[in-house]
């Protein structure tokens, strides 16, 4: 007990020796502070402060969790697995395809002194490649960054025992359309499917924000009716791009002895799935170019425009 608590010590870092870390981990997505007042970036774009988006799904998430496992998809820097670790999770399994993330995931847990698992895996993969169930799943940022959303949502789902938190850029209003009680028909409702209210995805041939893994962006009904064909229950909606939802309907899996899977990507960006590396210089380059114009998106998974080495 006494080496385990030196040890715990000794990964923790002053202020200053924390910064030169952060600076030589390269840039940082996600913006916090660590224990020591070290911060990993101002939380402006093209970042984003990952504090203030946990701030509309922590009180949904109960503020004692021993016993209980995470799934964080996409985890990027652990910002979120981390919380969960401080409120005493027993698991949490963070999965990220680039290795930059996972090192920075690392050096982050040791400054909180908790401990995560690492998955360097393409979020498709490894949600078809798992037989695991998890209590809480995070899902924050990553649905418009998969070239198929709908089924990790399916996966995810039944990998849902209690609570699944979600976040996706939206396209349109935060208001959602009602649920319809009939089916469509052809005849009668050639208007409605044309209409700006009816759940959508839209599909991103070329680049959007300069990033590669732009796939879709859905409206609010869109998302919303994923979620609800899933097999989840929309609880609560704390912002017009979160949704919190909790399993209603266990539909299971279907496990097969083999999976073959298509590698995917846009001629501009990295080929998936598989581990991904960033060029340093190159991602540098292109954060300080989209903090030059300002760009809006919510969400830039690693920027797009590195290639994988």
């Amino acid at each position: 007990m006494m080496f385990s608590l030196a040890l715990r010590k000794n990964l923790m870092t002053s202020r200053q020796q924390a910064e030169e870390t952060i600076q030589a981990l390269g840039w940082w997505y996600q913006h916090f502070e660590f224990p020591n007042g070290a911060k990993t970036g101002p939380g402006k774009l093209p970042g984003y402060d990952a504090k203030g988006r946990w701030h509309y799904i922590e009180s949904f998430v109960p503020k004692d969790l021993r016993g209980k496992t995470v799934l964080d998809l996409g985890g990027n820097a652990g910002f979120f697995s981390i919380q969960m670790k401080l409120r005493g999770a027993l698991r949490c399994v963070l999965v990220d395809p680039f290795e930059v993330a996972i090192r920075q995931a690392r050096f982050a847990a040791e400054q909180f002194q908790v401990q995560l698992e690492y998955v360097v895996e393409d979020a498709h993969v490894y949600c078809l490649t798992t037989e695991e169930r998890f209590d809480y799943v995070i899902f924050l940022g990553l649905f418009y960054h998969l070239k198929y959303p709908g089924l990790v949502l399916d996966r995810l789902a039944e990998m849902t025992r209690e609570r699944i938190f979600i976040h996706s850029d939206i396209l349109n209003s935060p208001q959602t359309s009602p649920v319809r009680e009939t089916p469509y028909s052809n005849a009668n409702d050639q208007e409605l499917l044309r209409g700006p209210d009816l759940p959508r995805l839209t599909f991103i041939e070329d680049l959007l924000n300069e990033d590669a893994t732009n796939w879709w962006l859905p409206n609010t009904a869109g998302l919303a009716a994923m979620v609800r064909s899933s097999g989840l229950k929309i609880i609560d909606q704390p912002h017009p791009h979160i949704f919190i939802a909790e399993p209603e309907v266990y539909l299971g899996k279907t496990i097969l002895p083999r999976l073959v899977f298509p590698c995917y990507g846009k001629s501009r960006g990295s080929v998936f799935p598989g581990r991904q590396e960033c060029n340093a210089a190159e991602w540098l380059e292109t954060s300080r170019s989209l903090e030059q114009t300002q760009c809006s998106s919510p969400r830039l998974l690693f920027l797009g425009a590195p290639h994988a080495s």
